[in-house]
């Protein structure tokens, strides 16, 4: 019970700082037009400095590549989904980036970790673990794909033949500098290096405001108005990203052999609510981000329900 309390105080800590953000916009103190500026930073900067700083710090296993892909492959199969939802409710091409990016990828690497961290407050190799499977399954996916998603259907302005040569362009962006750079000075790098530990120290700071940065974004793009409209959306996206993500997850894991512990915790990291980088990718590359910010707080409180009932269910595996 204690521990389900601090999963859902973590959710409604994010909700807090969101609606404190919806808050200070009412008031004027911040404009919605920030969103812009803190996108671009997240993109360019602290998104890239976390993928480094943690590609750099992990220490792979092969063991782990099973777990990896079970998050993937779930994770792949929701995005289809979350595709079909978009052309079912004819939300045109930049909302079809937000509900497929909302449906596809949940928040492993910032709920899941912090939860997997309370479950087993001992076991500090498990939480690394659970760091590096993130990295392994659902990251990449947002980095990857994600951004392609939202980079096609967001450059709704182009051609055909533009929006691909546009998509091309993600290959020379900081994150996929990140992304390389990361894989291979985790390979190479001496971290007892006294240059090298000033420049991760460095990363550390820059990364450190990611988590805020995302959560400024949501609160400046979210629009507390007209979720009527989209509330059979809404109830469509939260069922494909809180319930049918993790019940994609289990049943292989029991098929491919996995330890009990290892189910539990890919089971959690696949109920997470949405990654709310979604609203992010949506608003840096020309999609519906006010659309993916409704969606992600619907996802957000919908948790608050469906995450004990993950616990019920690791309770029944």
């Amino acid at each position: 019970m204690e521990i389900q309390f601090r999963a859902l105080s973590s959710i409604f800590v994010l909700l807090l700082l969101i609606f404190g953000v919806v808050w200070f916009k009412h008031m004027g103190i911040l404009k919605e037009e920030y969103g812009r500026m803190c996108s671009t930073l997240i993109t360019k900067v602290t998104l890239p400095a976390v993928i480094l700083l943690t590609l750099t710090h992990a220490d792979f296993r092969w063991n782990y590549g099973k777990m990896g892909f079970l998050l993937m492959s779930a994770s792949i199969v929701c995005l289809g989904l979350g595709w079909l939802i978009a052309k079912a409710f004819r939300v045109g091409r930049p909302g079809t980036a937000a509900v497929i990016l909302v449906a596809g990828f949940s928040s492993s690497s910032v709920l899941g970790v912090s939860l997997i961290g309370e479950l087993f407050p001992s076991n500090k190799q498990l939480v690394s673990d659970t760091v590096v499977l993130s990295s392994l399954g659902m990251a990449p996916l947002v980095i990857t794909i994600g951004t392609l998603i939202a980079l096609y259907y967001g450059a709704h302005d182009l051609t055909p033949k533009q929006r691909r040569w546009e998509t091309f362009a993600y290959f020379r962006s900081p994150i996929f500098i990140a992304l390389v750079a990361g894989i291979v000075l985790g390979a190479v790098t001496n971290h007892d290096n006294w240059l090298v530990h000033s420049i991760l120290d460095g990363l550390d700071v820059v990364s450190a405001g990611n988590t805020l940065m995302v959560l400024l974004t949501v609160g400046l793009f979210l629009q507390l108005r007209d979720f009527k409209g989209i509330a059979g959306l809404a109830v469509c996206v939260g069922f494909v990203n809180l319930i049918v993500l993790p019940l994609l997850i289990v049943p292989p894991a029991h098929v491919m052999g996995l330890e009990h512990w290892e189910i539990e915790v890919l089971a959690l990291e696949g109920g997470m609510p949405a990654v709310s980088m979604a609203v992010v990718l949506c608003d840096a590359y020309g999609a519906d981000a006010r659309l993916a910010a409704k969606l992600y707080l619907a996802t957000l409180i919908a948790s608050v329900f469906t995450i004990p009932l993950i616990f019920l269910f690791g309770d029944l595996m």
